[in-house]
């Protein structure tokens, strides 16, 4: 049999097989259950201790700061890294810019996603990268309101409110993990092995405010 009538006979069989599709149905997609505020900040810090992140929700901002003083003593950390915004006098000696030698990084979560357990943070010439990257171990302080359902919701605001996108955003869930072609877990290779995260109940003064998300009507 000549190639071309072989190719035709099998074009012919195919068509007859499949099914005639209708350009204008559309598939079904299950629909998403929109979460109240309380569920959404339950799921964030579910998934964030699943991850192996170390909790703790406070009823203010100065609480926050003093689960963190605590912690620096505990640990008996010489130094911890943050931006100069984020800084107050309890311990004052112990502010450094430079992250590299530090043993804590501390920054300001600016969003964070609910279903995964995300931080999100935009650097810029104060909020360097290094402060969530290069300490062995990291904290967030982060408000109830800005967290949000989805990755995609997170986006949208960011579309909302950024007039010009900063140079780098970064997406953090948990420790640094990495395994090799053997499946053997490492934990810390390639950023901060302990991840510590502060959540700040929404009422309390001085939490981070990028306006209403919507997700809650």
């Amino acid at each position: 049999m000549e190639r071309r009538a072989f190719l035709e006979r099998l074009r012919s069989h195919l068509a007859e097989e499949e099914p005639q599709q209708d350009a204008s149905a559309q598939p079904d997609l299950p629909e998403r259950r929109v979460l109240g505020a309380r569920e959404r900040i339950d799921l964030f810090i579910d998934r964030l201790r699943e991850l192996g992140v170390e909790v703790q929700v406070v009823a203010s901002r100065q609480d926050a700061k003093d689960a963190v003083e605590r912690l620096v003593g505990e640990r008996a950390w010489g130094s911890v890294a943050c931006a100069p915004g984020l800084r107050w006098p309890g311990i004052s000696e112990k502010w450094t810019a430079e992250a590299r030698e530090a043993p804590f990084g501390l920054c300001e979560a600016d969003w964070a996603v609910a279903e995964t357990g995300t931080v999100v943070v935009k650097s810029s010439a104060d909020v360097r990268r290094g402060h969530s990257l290069l300490p062995p171990a990291v904290g967030f302080f982060v408000s109830e309101r800005c967290i949000f359902p989805t990755v995609g919701d997170v986006l949208h605001e960011l579309a909302a409110v950024e007039r010009a996108l900063p140079s780098c955003i970064s997406f953090i869930s948990g420790p640094s993990n990495t395994a090799d072609i053997a499946s053997v877990h490492v934990v810390g290779v390639h950023g901060p092995r302990e991840v510590f995260a502060w959540v700040i109940a929404e009422a309390a003064g001085g939490a981070v405010d990028h306006g209403s998300s919507g997700h809650d009507e």
